[in-house]
């Protein structure tokens, strides 16, 4: 259960990456990394994941107080747009999500997605362009009790750009693809408040305090 895991800190400094136990003992994981997530699997093992100063897309397991590191593939282009990154881990897949500002237009923004299981690493990569920021967020993620993911974000209205609308996808867990609402049999509006009651573990940098992010 994650209430027996002992408390860890991972957290960055002049940009090396590191992971720090409840006994003060600490690791050095990694140089020239610029932005970081990390999660528990279902056997209680931490997953990093970390964009480096190449832009290149790094995933750390923390098993056993050992580190194994696998890079992944070419996630950002320009690391000083880079906004934030999140992880969930969702029936044994890894979903991370990196978020890039868009250097041509204000307020703008694109969302990556990476899917890949740790046993084979075999990447799945999504791109969603033109996000425009409402309020405080770049965009709403919710999982619902199917394990999908159900993703909500505003973007312009191609025959109107001063207008925006809102557009709702969802991430089928079983086919690993993002389909819009409307191919649904369900009515896409049935999502707009759409609120989790799933058990799964929750993005780490929100809701678990096993793991603490520090600057």
């Amino acid at each position: 259960m994650i209430n027996d895991i002992k408390p860890f800190y991972v957290y960055t400094e002049n940009n090396c990456l590191y992971i720090k136990n409840i006994n003060e003992k600490i690791n050095k994981i990694a140089n020239n990394i610029v932005s970081y997530c990390a999660n528990f699997d279902d056997n209680n093992f931490i997953h990093i994941c970390s964009i480096d100063t190449k832009g290149r897309l790094i995933h750390f397991l923390y098993k056993n107080g050992r580190i194994k590191r696998k890079i992944l593939c070419k996630a950002c282009h320009n690391i000083n747009n880079l906004k934030n990154m999140r992880l969930f881990i969702i029936e044994k897949y890894l979903n991370i999500f990196v978020v890039e500002e868009s250097s041509l237009k204000n307020n703008q923004y694109r969302l990556s997605h990476f899917n890949f299981s740790p046993t084979n690493y075999n990447i799945h990569k999504y791109h969603i362009n033109n996000i425009v920021q409402r309020d405080e967020s770049i965009y709403k993620l919710n999982i619902d009790d199917m394990s999908n993911m159900i993703l909500n974000y505003e973007t312009i209205n191609k025959n109107s750009r001063s207008d925006l609308y809102s557009k709702t996808l969802i991430f089928n867990t079983s086919n690993r693809k993002w389909i819009p609402t409307h191919n649904l049999l369900r009515r896409s509006t049935s999502f707009s408040d759409f609120k989790s009651s799933s058990t799964i573990k929750d993005d780490l940098f929100e809701y678990c305090y096993s793991i603490i992010y520090k600057n």
